[in-house]
Protein backbone atom coordinates (compact mmCIF):
# COMPACT_ATOMS: atom_id res chain seq x y z
CA UNK A 1 0.00 0.00 0.00
CA UNK A 2 0.77 3.64 -0.60
CA UNK A 3 -0.28 5.62 2.45
CA UNK A 4 1.14 8.92 2.55
CA UNK A 5 2.72 8.58 -1.09
CA UNK A 6 0.75 11.73 -1.96
CA UNK A 7 2.80 13.46 -4.70
CA UNK A 8 1.98 17.48 -5.69
CA UNK A 9 1.52 17.45 -9.75
CA UNK A 10 1.33 20.95 -10.35
CA UNK A 11 -0.46 20.42 -13.57
CA UNK A 12 2.10 18.66 -15.35
CA UNK A 13 3.77 14.94 -16.32
CA UNK A 14 6.48 13.61 -14.48
CA UNK A 15 9.44 14.51 -16.74
CA UNK A 16 8.01 17.90 -17.01
CA UNK A 17 7.63 18.12 -13.16
CA UNK A 18 11.26 16.80 -13.25
CA UNK A 19 12.47 19.31 -15.48
CA UNK A 20 10.80 22.41 -13.64
CA UNK A 21 11.87 20.99 -10.34
CA UNK A 22 15.82 20.97 -11.70
CA UNK A 23 15.66 24.19 -13.38
CA UNK A 24 14.00 25.91 -10.17
CA UNK A 25 17.18 24.38 -8.07
CA UNK A 26 19.49 25.19 -10.64
CA UNK A 27 18.28 28.82 -10.39
CA UNK A 28 18.21 28.37 -7.04
CA UNK A 29 22.14 27.90 -6.67
CA UNK A 30 23.17 30.27 -9.35
CA UNK A 31 21.26 33.63 -7.72
CA UNK A 32 21.05 32.12 -4.23
CA UNK A 33 17.07 33.67 -4.76
CA UNK A 34 14.25 32.59 -6.31
CA UNK A 35 10.44 33.92 -6.49
CA UNK A 36 7.58 31.34 -7.84
CA UNK A 37 4.62 30.15 -6.29
CA UNK A 38 4.18 28.47 -2.98
CA UNK A 39 3.50 24.56 -3.93
CA UNK A 40 6.52 24.88 -6.89
CA UNK A 41 9.04 26.27 -3.93
CA UNK A 42 8.07 23.49 -1.90
CA UNK A 43 8.68 20.98 -3.92
CA UNK A 44 11.94 22.83 -5.13
CA UNK A 45 13.05 22.86 -1.70
CA UNK A 46 13.31 19.13 -1.10
CA UNK A 47 15.28 18.48 -4.34
CA UNK A 48 17.61 21.54 -3.31
CA UNK A 49 17.86 20.31 0.78
CA UNK A 50 19.37 17.00 -1.30
CA UNK A 51 21.77 18.86 -3.49
CA UNK A 52 23.22 20.87 -1.12
CA UNK A 53 23.85 17.43 1.36
CA UNK A 54 25.53 15.88 -1.80
CA UNK A 55 27.77 18.70 -2.00
CA UNK A 56 28.82 18.49 0.95
CA UNK A 57 30.46 15.79 0.04
CA UNK A 58 33.07 16.30 -2.51
CA UNK A 59 33.78 12.75 -3.93
CA UNK A 60 33.47 12.26 -7.57
CA UNK A 61 30.34 10.15 -6.99
CA UNK A 62 28.47 13.61 -5.76
CA UNK A 63 29.51 15.26 -8.74
CA UNK A 64 28.07 13.22 -10.61
CA UNK A 65 24.59 13.20 -9.19
CA UNK A 66 24.56 16.92 -8.32
CA UNK A 67 25.52 16.96 -12.35
CA UNK A 68 22.74 14.57 -13.06
CA UNK A 69 20.13 17.44 -11.68
CA UNK A 70 21.53 20.40 -12.73
CA UNK A 71 22.33 19.45 -16.02
CA UNK A 72 25.30 22.79 -15.56
CA UNK A 73 28.89 22.31 -15.07
CA UNK A 74 29.66 25.80 -13.95
CA UNK A 75 26.86 25.51 -11.34
CA UNK A 76 27.87 22.44 -10.22
CA UNK A 77 31.06 23.76 -9.26
CA UNK A 78 29.54 26.55 -8.05
CA UNK A 79 27.92 24.82 -5.18
CA UNK A 80 30.83 22.54 -4.24
CA UNK A 81 33.26 25.22 -4.16
CA UNK A 82 30.81 28.07 -2.56
CA UNK A 83 27.82 27.06 -1.76
CA UNK A 84 28.06 23.68 0.38
CA UNK A 85 31.10 24.76 1.99
CA UNK A 86 28.68 27.24 3.94
CA UNK A 87 26.84 24.75 5.33
CA UNK A 88 29.44 22.31 6.41
CA UNK A 89 28.21 23.05 10.15
CA UNK A 90 24.75 22.37 9.55
CA UNK A 91 22.88 19.40 9.40
CA UNK A 92 19.94 20.54 7.69
CA UNK A 93 17.57 23.70 6.90
CA UNK A 94 19.59 25.23 4.08
CA UNK A 95 17.12 27.12 2.48
CA UNK A 96 13.54 28.84 3.46
CA UNK A 97 10.44 29.66 2.18
CA UNK A 98 9.14 33.45 3.07
CA UNK A 99 5.62 33.99 1.48
CA UNK A 100 4.79 37.33 -0.25
CA UNK A 101 1.52 38.22 -1.52
CA UNK A 102 -0.80 36.72 -4.34
CA UNK A 103 -0.21 36.82 -7.96
CA UNK A 104 -2.38 39.93 -9.45
CA UNK A 105 -3.46 37.44 -12.63
CA UNK A 106 -4.96 34.45 -11.47
CA UNK A 107 -4.15 35.20 -7.44
CA UNK A 108 -1.30 32.60 -6.88
CA UNK A 109 0.23 32.37 -3.72
CA UNK A 110 3.78 33.44 -4.15
CA UNK A 111 6.74 32.51 -1.90
CA UNK A 112 10.84 33.85 -2.09
CA UNK A 113 12.65 30.24 -1.68
CA UNK A 114 16.26 31.46 -0.97
CA UNK A 115 19.35 29.86 0.69
CA UNK A 116 19.48 30.25 4.43
CA UNK A 117 22.96 31.62 4.59
CA UNK A 118 23.51 33.70 1.06
CA UNK A 119 26.95 34.90 0.03
CA UNK A 120 28.15 38.27 0.87
CA UNK A 121 28.77 40.44 -2.00
CA UNK A 122 30.90 43.44 -0.95
CA UNK A 123 30.66 46.54 -2.48
CA UNK A 124 34.06 48.30 -4.00
CA UNK A 125 34.09 51.87 -2.57
CA UNK A 126 33.21 54.90 -5.30
CA UNK A 127 36.65 56.00 -6.34
CA UNK A 128 37.40 59.78 -4.93
CA UNK A 129 37.06 63.09 -7.47
CA UNK A 130 41.24 63.55 -7.22
CA UNK A 131 42.13 59.96 -8.45
CA UNK A 132 39.58 60.68 -11.42
CA UNK A 133 41.08 63.76 -12.10
CA UNK A 134 44.54 62.67 -12.45
CA UNK A 135 43.48 59.90 -14.55
CA UNK A 136 42.18 62.12 -16.74
CA UNK A 137 45.16 64.26 -17.06
CA UNK A 138 47.28 61.07 -17.62
CA UNK A 139 45.02 60.61 -20.75
CA UNK A 140 45.46 64.25 -22.08
CA UNK A 141 49.04 64.23 -21.28
CA UNK A 142 49.42 61.33 -23.63
CA UNK A 143 47.73 63.25 -26.20
CA UNK A 144 49.79 66.36 -26.05
CA UNK A 145 53.33 64.25 -26.24
CA UNK A 146 52.04 62.59 -29.42
CA UNK A 147 51.23 66.02 -31.04
CA UNK A 148 54.64 66.62 -31.89
CA UNK A 149 55.15 63.66 -34.54
CA UNK A 150 52.90 65.23 -36.68
CA UNK A 151 50.47 62.84 -35.72
CA UNK A 152 46.69 64.56 -35.06
CA UNK A 153 44.84 62.99 -32.04
CA UNK A 154 41.95 61.10 -32.91
CA UNK A 155 39.99 63.88 -31.44
CA UNK A 156 41.06 66.55 -33.44
CA UNK A 157 40.48 65.69 -36.75
CA UNK A 158 39.38 68.43 -39.59
CA UNK A 159 35.78 66.78 -39.77
CA UNK A 160 35.08 66.72 -36.04
CA UNK A 161 35.45 70.35 -35.99
CA UNK A 162 32.33 72.53 -36.62
CA UNK A 163 32.16 74.98 -39.64
CA UNK A 164 31.42 78.33 -39.11
CA UNK A 165 28.32 79.28 -41.18
CA UNK A 166 24.93 78.24 -41.01
CA UNK A 167 23.12 76.38 -38.74
CA UNK A 168 20.34 74.47 -37.65
CA UNK A 169 18.28 72.76 -40.20
CA UNK A 170 19.70 75.00 -43.16
CA UNK A 171 23.75 74.07 -42.47
CA UNK A 172 23.69 70.99 -45.01
CA UNK A 173 21.25 72.23 -47.86
CA UNK A 174 24.36 73.80 -49.70
CA UNK A 175 25.92 70.29 -50.16
CA UNK A 176 22.28 68.43 -50.57
CA UNK A 177 22.29 70.66 -53.49
CA UNK A 178 25.52 70.73 -54.99
CA UNK A 179 25.19 66.92 -55.43
CA UNK A 180 21.58 67.01 -57.22
CA UNK A 181 22.79 69.29 -59.99
CA UNK A 182 23.08 67.97 -63.27
CA UNK A 183 26.02 69.68 -64.76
Amino acid sequence: MRHNRQTHRLGRTNTERKALLENLVLSLVKHQAIKTTLQKAKAAQRLAERVITLGKTDTLAARRQVFSYLQDHQVTSKLFKEVAPRFKNRAGGYTRILRLDRRKGDGAALALLELTEKEVIVKAAKPKRGKVQEEKSETHDHHERHKGHGDVPKHEHKADKPKPGKGGFFKDLGKFFKNKGGG
